[in-house]
């Protein structure tokens, strides 16, 4: 904050009094940097690059803003702002993200987003893992050693070894490898924060840095003059109109510089006027500020020169708060003093220093043809059609041009002495000395908190964003946190884009959609044509009481609808109502018969479309006979599918083996479900009691059961052959259950979430589980390669003929299962005719 006026006795040097930035950050700047916080940084604390803008203001109560122009930022004086295009993508777009402040842009970014009637702040932003290393952090010594050596870089300090490659972009260097730019460099912005990801809840503290001289020797007005002059006073009408033009010729001209470079465009925050001699306003020079343009001036215009800078204070009274107090000035004023000293090498002079305060600067968005002559690489010499005259007389109405309330500042300048500090011990070493030279410069820059002192803020985002948001927030932040230390690997987007199929929303299908949402799956689909009924809600999830009221919902419809519920609009959650046509259930037959066979190519047809079109299955439901149609469906469209069962006290998960098309050559094909039977499938529900035909189960399976579903599901999306990963290679001494904690990823089932197991087999009566591997089945009445094409040739009319089969031979017969028995009749045949006539010689002898 500026500090108080005061009325100094005559011929006293009186201080320059700063009124320093104050930030204005806007929610979407704090929402991108958690963001990038949470997926990108994670744990590292180092800083990343920012960009903040401010622009001018009306002094003394005039015009502010109007349409494309820049206002007060909302009201507060000297607001430096930071938004969504603030953040460190933003700010390094088209550029190294290494290089803070390169400012390139990408190809064929317009003028409306390039924002060039603002002026643009370079910087970064540290984010701190813990509030505890905030509050410890020295903030002084990060605030030196982070932008000093930019600063004194940029300002030709030859006193330390400052690699100025490293110190500063390629970008902010112009032509000149001796000369960083300081229209970047000059304005710079810092910040250290701590964002609490859970709470949503960011602490913290934004720096303007300037170079401070020592105390006693601090930045003050030519004691032998008038320490400020409005220059629509000192200089009049035409004058000002002269200076409103040139200006917006430098800007123009700047314009055109960077476009063609492809760089970004902003308002140069310095520049140097050169009056005519004569004191014609038309001839008054308005040059970019930089070593070069200083250096190709005459001896006579270096004595004339004025320092020029666009004051964010303009909004302030440029009368001053009393009779002999100068008006508080803008905080850029201090650099563009160092700069002058230690660059220019104008230390202990007296030089004239012009507070430009405009209440307009329009943006400005040329085109070629407009442009009426060439540029040299100082930024002037352009010639302007009528098109750019948009900050004169005409577009004010003012005499003045609006620039009238700027002030002339004499000032003295420091001597480049004055802003090295008081050295410490001698240094020792080479690199000491670096230390100590940089050191010996200090930074000032802090801003204010709300009370008026030197300290951090807070923000509290929750009440600032949408619930949705919040809960999608929310909901990934465990997965994200994985990604941080112990899962780099871990593919959260990959997750939140598959599509899964839940054939079956009992138990398990509830067990299995909530594990799922735990690791951010977001498109889910049930499968079920049962209701909801009174003895469901206590086993299964996603129910209520509510959902069996007059006769029940539909349990798809009503999972989905409980999954949204829970997970918020993020989710897309459907429900399918349909009956899963099985072997030894027939249909078509009496009266409705033709209806009913419509309705059942009608569900056939369905479940292969959102079969084939889901990235994985999980095969749930009660019979095993419900099981065969999805296993055909899933080998033929090669979609992944994962099966998974109950007993009273054991449990089974199984990852099915792809089509043997999808495997290379010599790799086994791994078993499915009916793998181990020697019949077809049949009516599992004819002639049972009704703890037969229900799953009758221990409480405590279905969870561990989902679970194991779940997890073998997201483990096989993370394998880079997916579900055509190879079973694990049996090893010595580590049986098929063996405790292992830890895969060391030399196996060549192994993934970023460890070993893809084909069967993982367990119970609750010796708590204990297993991981055997069974080969596929040639003769399987599910996955031979004969059942599966004969599906892929007569679709519909296969099933038909397979579910209508009363005794299950066709199905036999088409896979070979047939074959196989009479194959193996015969083989035991033999071994009993063996051991007849082994018995007859044994009698004889």
């Amino acid at each position: 904050m500026a500090s108080p006026p005061s009325s100094p006795a005559k011929g006293q040097a009186v201080p320059v009094r700063f009124l320093p930035f104050r930030s204005v950050a806007e929610p979407s700047f704090w929402l991108d940097h958690n963001a990038r916080k949470l997926n990108e940084l994670r744990l590292s604390e180092e800083p990343v690059n920012m960009r903040g803008y401010f622009g001018a203001a009306p002094a003394g109560g005039g015009r502010a803003g109007g349409a494309g122009g820049a206002g007060n930022l909302g009201g507060v004086a000297a607001g430096m702002r930071f938004d969504s295009s603030s953040s460190s993508a933003a700010a390094s777009a088209g550029g190294d993200s290494n290089n803070i402040g390169s400012g390139e842009i990408p190809e064929g970014t317009s003028a409306e987003v390039r924002r060039n009637e603002w002026i643009r702040s370079t910087g970064h932003i540290r984010s701190l893992n813990t509030l505890e290393s905030f509050k410890r952090l020295d903030k002084n010594a990060f605030l030196n050693g982070a932008c000093l050596p930019r600063l004194l870089a940029c300002c030709g300090v030859p006193a330390m070894d400052i690699d100025i490659d490293t110190a500063t972009s390629e970008g902010a260097r112009g032509e000149e490898s001796e000369d960083s730019d300081p229209n970047e460099i000059l304005v710079a912005a810092t910040c250290l924060a701590h964002c609490n990801l859970k709470t949503n809840v960011t602490v913290y503290w934004f720096a303007f840095p300037a170079l401070a001289p020592r105390p006693g020797c601090g930045i003050a007005y030519a004691s032998q003059s008038t320490p400020q002059t409005r220059i629509g006073e000192a200089w009049g009408a035409a004058a000002c109109r002269g200076l409103s033009r040139t200006f917006h010729r430098l800007r123009v001209g700047m314009e055109r510089i960077h476009r063609e470079k492809g760089r970004g465009v902003w308002c140069p925050p310095f520049f140097l006027l050169v009056p005519s001699s004569d004191g014609d306003a038309e001839q008054m020079k308005c040059l970019p500020l930089s070593h070069s343009s200083f250096e190709g001036l005459g001896e006579e215009e270096k004595q004339r020169v004025i320092f020029g800078f666009v004051d964010p204070n303009a909004a302030t009274s440029s009368k001053g708060d009393g009779a002999n107090a100068p008006a508080a000035v803008g905080w850029t004023l201090r650099n563009l003093v160092a700069y002058a000293s230690l660059k220019l090498g104008l230390g202990g002079q007296n030089r004239k220093f012009l507070s430009y305060r405009s209440p307009f600067l329009r943006r400005i968005a040329p085109a070629e043809e407009e442009l009426d002559e060439g540029v040299g690489n100082d930024g002037h010499g352009m010639g302007m059609s009528g098109s750019y005259e948009d900050v004169g007389e005409a577009a004010l109405g003012e005499d003045d041009a609006g620039v009238g309330q700027s002030l002339l500042l004499n000032v003295r300048i420091p001597l480049a002495s004055d802003y090295r500090w008081p050295a410490g011990d001698p240094p020792t070493s080479e690199d000491a000395a670096a230390a100590a030279a940089l050191a010996s410069y200090r930074c000032v820059g802090w801003e204010a908190n709300r009370n008026g002192k030197p300290g951090p803020r807070s923000v509290d985002l929750r009440p600032l964003v949408s619930p949705a948001h919040l809960s999608r927030q929310a909901n990934d932040l465990n997965l994200r946190l994985m990604k941080w230390r112990a899962l780099p690997s871990l593919d959260v987007e990959k997750l939140g884009q598959m599509k899964v199929a839940i054939l079956g929303a009992g138990t398990l299908g509830c067990g299995v959609a909530r594990t799922l949402l735990g690791w951010g799956v977001r498109h889910l689909t049930f499968v079920d044509s049962g209701k909801v009924s009174y003895s469901n809600p206590v086993r299964q999830s996603l129910f209520t009481v509510d959902d069996c009221k007059e006769g029940g919902k539909s349990k798809a419809l009503a999972a989905a609808e409980s999954l949204a519920a829970i997970a918020g609009p993020d989710v897309e959650a459907k429900g399918v109502v349909l009956t899963i046509p099985m072997p030894g259930h027939s249909f078509g037959r009496g009266k409705d018969g033709a209806a009913e066979a419509r309705a059942v190519q009608t569900d056939v047809e369905t479940l292969h479309n959102l079969i084939a079109e889901s990235d994985v299955a999980f095969l749930l439901t009660d019979t095993r006979e419900s099981r065969w149609l999805p296993t055909v469906m899933a080998l033929a469209t090669n979609t992944p599918l994962i099966n998974a069962a109950l007993g009273l006290d054991s449990w089974l998960v199984l990852r099915h083996g792809p089509p043997s098309s999808a495997l290379a050559a010599g790799q086994e094909r791994l078993g499915c479900y009916f793998c181990s039977d020697v019949v077809a499938p049949e009516n599992s529900t004819r002639d049972r009691t009704l703890d037969q035909q229900c799953t009758v189960t221990r409480p405590g399976l279905a969870p561990i059961a989902a679970s194991m579903a779940s997890e073998l599901a997201v483990a096989m999306a993370h394998h880079p052959m997916g579900h055509c990963a190879p079973a694990p290679v049996a090893r010595r001494n580590e049986g098929s259950g063996a405790y292992a904690p830890a895969d060391d990823g030399a196996d060549p089932s192994s993934s970023a979430l460890g070993r893809l197991p084909h069967q993982i087999r367990g119970t609750v009566v010796t708590y204990t589980m297993m991981t055997p591997t069974v080969p596929a089945f040639p003769s399987c009445t599910a996955c031979a390669d004969g059942v599966v094409e004969a599906y892929r040739r007569e679709g519909f009319d296969f099933v038909r003929k397979v579910c209508c089969d009363g005794d299950g031979s066709y199905l036999e017969e088409v896979s070979g299962l047939a074959g196989f028995r009479e194959e193996a009749a015969k083989k035991l045949d033999e071994c009993l005719d063996w051991d007849d006539d082994d018995e007859e010689e044994e009698e004889e002898e």
